[in-house]
């Protein structure tokens, strides 16, 4: 039960960035971009995510309009997809205290203090806060579905973990600040393909609008900012990858079960702090948790995306 209600904390901010809002419609024509089954995307419903994320994410100011409207039509479809599968098994517009805590969690991101400036907050930007309900439901009925669809096939090996957390107990530990991209191939001809492709992108375009465009992580809405990160909580694999990277140097493809990863480093500190041992057990148990229950959800994902009848126009 506790891994159940530590995932919902860790996964509010990539929640943050993929609510859908329906704002007033202007004169311009409506066109529909694409059609999922019986459910259409058109181009108002683009320009209001695109509006919603700019909103709450000020760094995509910073990107091309055009990444960030394709980055709005990502979202809708992949929540559209997602409500699709869980009308099947779940009856959503429920009373749910975990969206509550998301609630929660969102707006304490967002420097606000109880649910009522939350409001006013979204007022003042033309948004409805019903409309931001419904997506945070949807998200959360997801990650829900996932933990128990997939919580008995987590392995956490709690003993290598402590054995891991002993080795480095006292000594200086070197911070990392990560981004990261994740994308995802059809077939490994596909994967050096891609790979040369993303790496072209970066050279033109920055590692972050590369993200945006590309990966298929939630951080995706972040620009790929991952945060601040021990490097000892890093798994062998992943270290050793990352370990001598200098600032601003990006790693070799990583392989995970979701896909391919490549980590950028934009910052290093030193710290040296005498270790709690439980609490850092705790904080890699949480780390592990949330990877693999994030691996999940993207493979089941893209299995149910595969079943859609899906049209672009």
């Amino acid at each position: 039960m506790i891994f159940y209600k530590k995932i919902f904390y860790i996964l509010t901010l990539s929640l943050i960035n993929t609510f859908l809002i329906f704002t007033n419609i202007s004169s311009t024509e409506v066109k529909i971009i694409m059609k999922i089954n019986n459910e259409i995307i058109t181009n108002i419903d683009i320009e209001n995510e695109y509006k919603y994320l700019v909103a709450l994410n000020k760094s995509l100011n910073n990107l091309d309009k055009q990444t960030v409207l394709e980055l709005a039509k990502n979202s809708l479809q992949k929540e559209i997809i997602k409500k699709i599968e869980l009308d099947k098994i779940y009856e959503l517009n429920q009373k749910n205290e975990s969206v509550r805590l998301m609630i929660s969690n969102i707006y304490k991101e967002l420097g606000l203090n109880s649910e009522d400036e939350f409001k006013y907050y979204l007022k003042n930007l033309g948004l409805k806060f019903e409309n931001i309900y419904k997506k945070i439901e949807i998200e959360t009925v997801w990650n829900q579905m996932i933990y128990s669809k997939y919580k008995d096939k987590v392995i956490i090996d709690e003993k290598i973990l402590k054995e891991k957390i002993l080795k480095y107990k006292t000594k200086d530990r070197e911070i990392l600040l990560l981004y990261e991209l994740v994308f995802d191939f059809k077939n490994k001809d596909e994967i050096n393909k891609k790979y040369q492709e993303i790496l072209e992108s970066i050279k033109i375009k920055g590692f972050e609008e590369t993200v945006v465009k590309y990966s298929i992580s939630n951080t995706k809405m972040k620009s790929g900012l991952v945060g601040w990160v021990d490097i000892n909580t890093l798994n062998e694999k992943i270290k050793k990858e990352v370990l001598n990277l200098d600032i601003d140097e990006i790693s070799n493809p990583i392989s995970i079960p979701s896909g391919i990863m490549l980590l950028k480093v934009n910052d290093k500190k030193t710290e040296k702090v005498e270790i709690d041992i439980n609490k850092e057990l705790e904080k890699l148990i949480e780390i592990e948790l949330t990877n693999q229950l994030n691996n999940y959800s993207t493979i089941f994902f893209n299995k149910i995306k595969n079943n859609q009848i899906i049209n672009e126009y």
